[in-house]
């Protein structure tokens, strides 16, 4: 009759001691991970070679820039002296070379150049002209979806959208000068122009993937520039001279016209040439003369005042050029100051941004200077309007003192005080006329013999070699990053594995101690096998020296009953019971192994015997104490094997938890030297929990690299809970010669010993 099956209330034994690690500042492990580079340097060298062909690839695929310098000095013939605070702007703040630089990079030139050129023939500087004569919409232009829509589709969506009118189909001009607009942002793109510092040199660059192109168009670009000069000058002579003519042919008539006044005055009032008169018409004229001269000083204050007023309404920052301006010491001086607090400003906004305080009191210094100017400039307009009112006053004192002098003369010293007065107007007519016609003459003469302020100092030579790419740094690049991204995936790659590669990751991770490390087998060699064939080779020196670890792990105890957990299927507990069983069936011991995963049964399976018949649940529900019509011996290797049996609609947990159970494996421990228990994994099912109180130790399995720290850490924390007493962790399926080259611990040991141990096998 079957036994009751009774849970058993057994007193908790005394969880094993967490190994707590030692709480100290570790050092980077550089070793560790210039040992992990060294390993994976196959991998490493074969990323670098593919980012180095890469690399040859793309400078190979690059297009050769050529760049041509020439430079040019400006302001080569100006030899009127400047006054010394305008010369050292100029020099120190390059004023002048700014100015130039603009204009040599401006659109205008660069339209010069490319008409002269004929740069529109050239597919660098027209694109239209890129696609294939065999194909004239261009394969890539088919290929491009948004070419598949008709353009009047696209019109009325954009009419629709933005609410614009879409305009006609542009005509030819527009195109021309669309071209040539195109043209010309592509020539300013390859244009470098900059003045040198503190001199009036300008260097002059243009790039281009043909080297002789980029010599002919900066070559061309200096000639443009000095010809426009040269235009530009002869221009401003034109202009100059034909003012002059113009103003030649007035007052030739005005002088015609005042001579003949006189001629005709004289003649009507019977006046002869050569006749004098009187004292006071001597006087009346004097008097007459002095009026004149202060009429003339009167027009000329008037003049200047009018001009300066002017320029005041029309130009502001061209009164400057008026000659009281100029000519004032205080403006001179402001002048000076502004050119000092402007060079402060220029060095000042190089380190600091235009709001900041700096900047702020500089640019109210400049502030302050220009408006003392603007207040200097407007004494200088009054003192001109005192001038003007003084000579008004004394045209107006002498006027009324020729009047009274005329009053004495009478009647008949007026004609030939008229007659005087026009052939003094006559005489200034003449000598402003001469004035002009000198001038015109020397306009004429040195018309058309004008020179250019600038010369080339260094035409552009064909370039020999490229400006760019620089292929050899562009390469190396390459292989730089290659081999930092292979190194970087390779430590990546290691960071993120979840498994576990060392005892002391185990022991640091899981605070248990590891107790033995099982190599790989190679091949297809099953574990219990190689342990019958290969009786001395360093996997049975593993098994062998696990065995001494478990006596070590209890000294005091005399330890039978073993279960053999993990934390998940697939860690290799069973091959590692039948190996233990093994080799200490060979060495002389009895040896019992159960197969306690009563759902998932794989010990018959690997060792290939009849998995029906007597076991473990039969036994454990028998009547009976005697052993032997439950266990097998498997004759090849001397063990002995306790199947599940035939009662597997048992439940499990009830089973193992039952004092039939502890009875059972009692009677095996009285009978064997070691009990070795094929228990299921922890976190499958709650077996390994309760078959570990009836065992005197419990083995636990992790699988080298592979079973993640978490599962792992999970399942030890399970079986401390339930009280189960731990022996150790074994790290099972290590691959040595990995291990040995990562450099853990006593990995070297464990990598040579793996080495010399293929000599005994």
């Amino acid at each position: 009759m079957s036994a009751p099956l009774h849970a058993v209330e057994r007193p908790r034994q005394e969880p094993p001691r967490r190994v707590e690690p030692p709480v100290q500042d570790e050092p980077f492990p550089l070793l560790d991970y210039l040992q992990l580079l060294w390993f994976r340097r196959r991998l490493i060298t074969m990323l670098t070679l593919l980012a180095a062909l890469l690399g040859y690839v793309h400078v190979n695929q690059l297009t050769s820039i050529y760049t041509a310098n020439t430079t040019v000095l400006i302001g080569v013939t100006d030899t009127q002296p400047l006054d010394f605070n305008q010369a050292l702007y100029m020099r120190y703040f390059g004023m002048e070379s700014q100015e130039e630089v603009q204009i040599l990079m401006s659109r205008g030139l660069a339209e010069k150049v490319i008409e002269r050129l004929n740069l529109l023939s050239l597919r660098e500087f027209n694109p239209s002209l890129n696609t294939d004569e065999s194909d004239p919409d261009g394969l890539l232009s088919k290929l491009n979806p948004s070419n598949w829509i008709p353009q009047s589709w696209k019109d009325s969506l954009r009419s629709a959208s933005t609410g614009e009118v879409v305009e006609t189909a542009p005509t030819d001009e527009e195109l021309e000068r669309l071209k040539m607009v195109r043209a010309v942002n592509i020539f300013l793109g390859k244009l470098n122009v900059f003045a040198l510092e503190y001199s009036d040199i300008i260097s002059i660059s243009f790039s281009s993937p043909d080297p002789r192109l980029a010599a002919r168009v900066a070559n061309q670009i200096t000639d443009t520039y000095i010809l426009d000069k040269l235009e530009a000058k002869l221009e401003s002579a034109e202009r100059l001279s034909q003012w002059l003519s113009e103003q030649l042919s007035e007052l030739e008539q005005n002088v015609r016209d005042s001579e003949q006044a006189v001629e005709l005055y004289r003649i009507e009032h019977g006046f002869t040439e050569g006749t004098s008169g009187d004292l006071l018409t001597q006087q009346l004229s004097a008097i007459n003369s002095q009026l004149i001269i202060a009429k003339a000083e009167r027009a000329e204050a008037e003049a200047r005042l009018v001009q300066v007023q002017r320029l005041l309404v029309t130009d502001a920052e061209g009164v400057e050029s008026a000659s009281e301006v100029l000519s004032s010491p205080m403006i001179q001086q402001l002048r000076g100051q502004e050119a000092e607090v402007m060079r402060r400003s220029s060095e000042l906004s190089v380190e600091y941004g235009p709001k900041h305080p700096r900047m702020l009191q500089v640019n109210a210094e400049l502030q302050d200077v220009r408006r003392r100017i603007g207040e200097e400039i407007q004494k200088v307009v009054l003192t001109l309007e005192n001038e003007v009112e003084v000579a008004r006053t004394r045209e107006a004192s002498l006027a009324q003192s020729l009047r009274e002098a005329e009053s004495e003369t009478g009647a008949q010293n007026r004609e030939a005080i008229q007659l005087r007065a026009l052939e003094r107007e006559a005489a200034a007519n003449r000598t402003l006329y001469e004035s002009f016609l000198n001038r015109f003459k020397e306009s004429t003469t040195t018309e058309g013999t004008e020179t250019p302020d600038a010369r080339v100092l260094s035409s552009a030579e064909v370039p020999n070699s490229p400006s760019y790419p620089d292929r050899k740094r562009t390469f190396f690049v390459f292989v730089v990053l290659g081999l930092m991204g292979a190194c970087a995936l390779v430590i990546g790659l290691h960071l993120l594995s979840p498994g576990m590669l060392s005892p002391e990751q185990i022991e640091q991770q899981l605070g248990v101690h590891a107790i033995g490390m099982i190599p790989k087998l190679t091949g297809k060699d099953v574990p219990h096998n190689h342990v019958q064939e290969k009786g001395s080779s360093g996997f049975v020196e593993a098994i062998n020296s696990l065995h001494i670890s478990l006596k070590l792990s209890d000294p005091d105890t005399k330890i039978k009953a073993i279960q053999v957990t993990s934390s998940v299927p697939e860690e290799g507990k069973t091959s590692l019971v039948l190996a233990l069983g093994m080799v200490l069936a060979k060495a002389g011991h009895k040896v019992v192994v159960i197969d306690g995963d009563l759902r998932r049964s794989s010990v018959e399976d690997k060792l290939g015997v009849d998995p029906t018949g007597l076991g473990l649940t039969d036994f454990v529900i028998a009547d009976t104490d005697d052993v032997s019509d439950y266990v097998s011996v498997h004759e090849p290797s001397g063990i002995h094997l306790m199947r599940t049996g035939e009662g597997k609609y048992v439940s499990a947990t009830d089973l193992f938890a039952s004092h039939r159970m502890q009875h059972v494996v009692d009677l095996l421990k009285a009978r064997y030297d070691y009990v070795l228990i094929d228990a299921p994994p922890v976190m499958a099912v709650a077996d390994a929990r309760v078959i570990g109180q009836v065992a005197d130790k419990t083995v636990f399995v992790v699988r080298w690299n592979k079973t993640p720290r978490k599962v792992a850490k999970a399942a030890i924390e399970l079986l401390r809970k339930s009280g189960i007493p731990l022996a150790g962790i074994v790290l099972q399926q290590v691959d040595l010669k990995r291990y040995g080259r990562l450099g853990y611990g006593d990995s070297g040991y464990y990598y040579h010993y793996g080495r010399y141990g293929q000599y005994y096998s």
